[in-house]
């Protein structure tokens, strides 16, 4: 069978913009359970990233190469200057045994006879005015049952002279978990204006693991910046375990990287509920080329 992508952004055109697809769960039978997917990438003003997440990862549950995970993010960027890509994972177990990731890139992991686990998967191209970085967080590769790649980011440029400043294309994206209660939050979103869009859009799953209790956002009515610079608030309609009429208020702030412990989220629901803090782990982009 043929490759099978799950929360896919697709290409961007040459000319750059803002592309993303999310998912709340995805359900491969035998070989995939995951919450929260999202991906995004963009490219404006001689810059070119990408990112993609996912949470509660299991693949190939019950075989000796079963891998978990409890969070997975590739991250890419591709500037004239140069490229960069990083992973974020945690709680990583390999064939029943913890893994742990040192960030290094195409750190590698092997059961003999059984299967081998890329962490970190880094791949570069330079070419002339080209330049491309592809990361791939987790690259399980077992022979004759399966290869299965989570988080993948790429990003790629062509610095033809001139790079002219285009205009500015605010929103905003991130994925990761905050520390609620007993247990956390994961969230995946995209908010804000698509290139040349004249109203902002937003792709928002929340899952508090508590309760079990999951929050989609259905539109956005504001998105405005927040109390700083570097973030942002958005309001909108929302359905609650897909029930709809409720609504939602979110803030966010990019404080710098890595995200964990820097940047900040926070929610409240029409409902009463509220969370928020610092990043557990993850992490969240303004991209504001003009700024």
């Amino acid at each position: 069978t043929g490759p099978v992508y799950l929360s896919d952004t697709g290409e961007l055109p040459p000319s750059g913009g803002f592309q993303s697809n999310s998912l709340v769960e995805a359900e491969v039978n035998g070989v995939l359970d995951a919450d929260v997917l999202i991906a995004s990438t963009s490219g404006a003003s001689g810059k070119a990233t990408s990112s993609a997440s996912l949470a509660e990862v299991v693949v190939l549950p019950g075989h000796p190469a079963q891998l978990t995970a409890a969070f997975v993010r590739a991250e890419a960027e591709a500037t004239c200057g140069g490229v960069q890509g990083s992973s974020e994972i945690t709680e990583l177990t390999f064939g029943g045994v913890t893994v742990t990731v040192t960030g290094a890139p195409n750190q590698t992991v092997t059961i003999p006879g059984v299967a081998t686990l890329i962490i970190n998967e880094q791949t570069t191209t330079s070419s002339g005015t080209y330049r491309e970085i592809l990361v791939n967080a987790l690259h399980l590769i077992v022979p004759g049952v399966a290869g299965v790649i989570l988080s993948s980011a790429k990003s790629d440029i062509n610095c033809v002279p001139p790079i002219e400043a285009g205009p500015c294309h605010d929103f905003v994206t991130g994925g990761g978990w905050i520390t609620v209660g007993s247990s956390q939050a994961n969230f995946g979103f995209n908010a804000g204006f698509k290139p040349n869009a004249t109203t902002p859009e937003v792709h928002f799953n929340y899952i508090d693991h508590n309760t079990g209790m999951h929050m989609k956002a259905a539109s956005i009515t504001v998105y405005v910046e927040g109390a700083s610079k570097t973030s942002r608030h958005f309001e909108g309609d929302a359905e609650i375990n897909g029930v709809p009429g409720f609504s939602y208020a979110i803030a966010v702030a990019d404080n710098g990287e890595p995200g964990r412990g820097s940047d900040t989220f926070s929610i409240t629901l029409s409902t009463g509920y509220s969370a928020g803090g610092s990043l557990a782990g993850g992490n969240i982009q303004l991209h504001a080329p003009c700024q």
